[in-house]
């Protein structure tokens, strides 16, 4: 019997029945954290598998495009939830000058290097919670910070890593995220109201090829527009 596909089940039928009974507040406040970073260790039996996320998609040209965009050429990145690092090794080949990734599977760093040897060898990656690592990171230490599809299974005990994300860029952040609905393991969060709530400009908005139902934002430290003025 498979007791990790078991158990999966079995939390989110809880979930279902919390919604149906309590609703989708008491519902999200039923799933830990614990319960979260679990999962997100090792998905792959729910349809998650990590390799599934190496083939070279739209969404990763058009990510770096509007990257590129407002930062120029030869900018600095640490991606918040890597995966097999897709994303970060578009932005290697566009001439990124220096990369990072926080991962909490272990299976996608290791298929990271199956697939992307030159950005395993090149990149710094950190194989644990975003919990764990983004304190210790140095503030202003990458141009850009970023996310796709990460920050939804946020859980709600660890927003604050939201201001992590912001301390640590030292010119722009940029969310590709779903932000219409919440579900089981789904957090729904106007990231627009987030990240300007904590100081930030956001500066573009809209749809990201390849993502359906998402949204694009690129938001730039304050001090850096004035700064640039």
């Amino acid at each position: 019997m498979d007791f990790r596909r078991l158990k999966y089940g079995l939390n989110k039928a809880r979930y279902e029945i919390i919604k149906t009974f309590g609703g989708r507040e008491k519902a999200g406040a039923s799933v830990s954290r614990a319960e979260l970073q679990d999962f997100w260790r090792d998905p792959g039996k729910h349809g998650n598998d990590p390799a599934g996320y190496a083939q070279s998609e739209k969404r990763s040209e058009a990510f770096v495009a509007l990257a590129q965009k407002h930062l120029g050429a030869g900018f600095s990145a640490l991606e918040i939830g890597c995966n097999v690092g897709r994303n970060l090794e578009a932005l290697r080949v566009a001439g990124a000058r220096e990369l990072a990734g926080i991962e909490i599977s272990e299976k996608a760093v290791v298929a990271m290097r199956e697939h992307f040897p030159d950005l395993a060898r090149m990149a710094t990656i950190h194989n644990a919670p975003v919990e764990d690592v983004i304190r210790d990171l140095p503030s202003g230490s990458f141009d850009l910070v970023y996310s796709m599809a990460v920050l939804l299974h946020i859980h709600p005990d660890s927003e604050w890593i939201f201001e992590e994300m912001a301390r640590v860029s030292s010119r722009f952040l940029i969310t590709v995220e779903f932000e219409s609905n919440d579900g089981y393991r789904i957090y729904k969060r106007n990231y627009r109201d987030v990240f300007e709530g904590i100081g930030l400009e956001q500066v573009e908005e809209g749809p990201i090829e390849g993502l359906a139902h998402y949204t694009a934002r690129v938001f730039r430290k304050i001090e850096t527009a004035t700064a640039e003025t």
